[in-house]
């Protein structure tokens, strides 16, 4: 049998694309033309935004007509999620169903890689949610914790998805780090949409402390990364002592997305500049812990002050890196009801915020298209 794997259309976040790889280049033969492929493998999805679903739409729609008329389709990754009460989204589910073979949710890549071959696959033990990304040259790894989000915050695309909060078993990721320890891995990272919430679905209360008290234990792991830090859900459940006690904690990678307290509030982000200022410095009082931020450039109503505040509160929080976002709209969130900048106001701000961060010798990083998605 002759597989087809779909192009990465998707984020960083997404593992399942790894995980079905992986297995199928193991035990089939890959092929990188559609039209002689027995079965096709679409795994990295987006649906962010109404321009993002139907870029991938059209993709999918350009692999069908390629394929011969015998090959089966499989499809997965967050285009399959469940979407809120929508025509254009129900219209999006309708058109999948009658044009793809297999469509398997996103936590399920087991389920997907056993329609393709049971006799290959029912015996494997594949892990649904939670793994190990190795980087055995680097001599670090990445666990994916947890996946989804609990928050709501309002320019947030998961928040018209009705995708839930997914987290690991703790049993399974303490296996992983116990692994990784044994293979004498120095770095770990912690991964997830918003890893502070990890737990919280399968065991009713926070449980990172947990996992960041555990790594403490292991001798070779030395460096531990948390990527997807919710600050918000930090600081409310008071992580703070927790993590400026850890030795292995070395950096946060997380969202400011700005130092205005206006801005936060429209949000809906749930902490306020003082607060994440406050929570910053608590957790450095001990062990430094190194920043990577997410803010947002051109965020609906931002002015010129914002920009000042946010670049105020960057300037105390002292990250070595900043990954400026430039804000790009969707219908289906609540942020469009907002009054919407220009593509040119929002390219404006994204100079400023790059000009004085480049000044201060911050590494930044410049994502979004900046501008609005009809």
């Amino acid at each position: 049998m002759k597989i087809f794997i779909g192009a990465n259309n998707s984020c960083n976040l997404n593992y399942q694309h790894n995980v079905i790889y992986d297995e199928l280049f193991k035990s089939f033969e890959l092929t990188p033309n559609v039209s002689e492929a027995d079965a096709i493998v679409i795994a990295e999805t987006c649906c962010c935004t109404q321009f993002n679903l139907i870029y991938t739409l059209n993709y999918i729609a350009s692999i069908l007509k390629e394929k011969k008329p015998e090959a089966k389709t499989y499809l997965t990754g967050c285009i399959t999620r469940k979407f809120e009460d929508n025509t254009f989204l129900a219209n999006v589910e309708r058109w999948l169903k009658n044009n793809v073979d297999y469509i398997v949710p996103q936590n399920q890549p087991s389920l997907l890689l056993k329609l393709i071959s049971e006799d290959v696959f029912i015996n494997k033990d594949i892990n649904d949610f939670g793994m190990i990304v190795r980087y055995p040259e680097y001599s670090f790894a990445e666990i994916y914790i947890s996946n989804g989000c609990l928050n709501n915050c309002s320019f947030c695309k998961l928040t018209f998805q009705k995708y839930p909060l997914k987290s690991a078993e703790l049993s399974k990721v303490k296996e992983f780090i116990d692994s990784l320890n044994d293979e004498k891995y120095s770095k770990v990272i912690l991964k997830g949409t918003n890893i502070c919430q990890y737990g919280l679905d399968i065991y009713n209360e926070y449980m990172l402390p947990e996992i960041i008290s555990y790594l403490e234990k292991k001798e070779n792991i030395k460096n531990v990364i948390l990527a997807g830090f919710s600050f918000k859900d930090a600081i409310k459940n008071d992580f703070q002592s927790v993590i400026a006690n850890s030795r292995k904690v070395v950096e946060l990678c997380g969202s400011l997305e700005s130092g205005s307290d206006r801005i936060l509030e429209l949000i809906r982000k749930g902490f306020t500049s003082d607060e994440i200022i406050n929570f910053v410095q608590g957790i450095r009082k001990i062990n430094y812990k190194s920043l990577y931020l997410n803010i947002i450039a051109g965020f609906p109503t931002e002015t010129l002050d914002d920009i000042k505040k946010t670049l105020t509160v960057l300037k105390q929080l002292d990250p070595y890196m900043v990954d400026i976002c430039r804000y790009t709209n969707s219908e289906f969130v609540y942020s469009s009801h907002y009054k919407q900048l220009s593509p040119t106001e929002i390219q404006n701000h994204t100079r400023i915020y790059s000009k004085v961060l480049q000044k201060r010798n911050i590494d930044i990083n410049i994502s979004g298209k900046g501008y609005e998605y009809n």
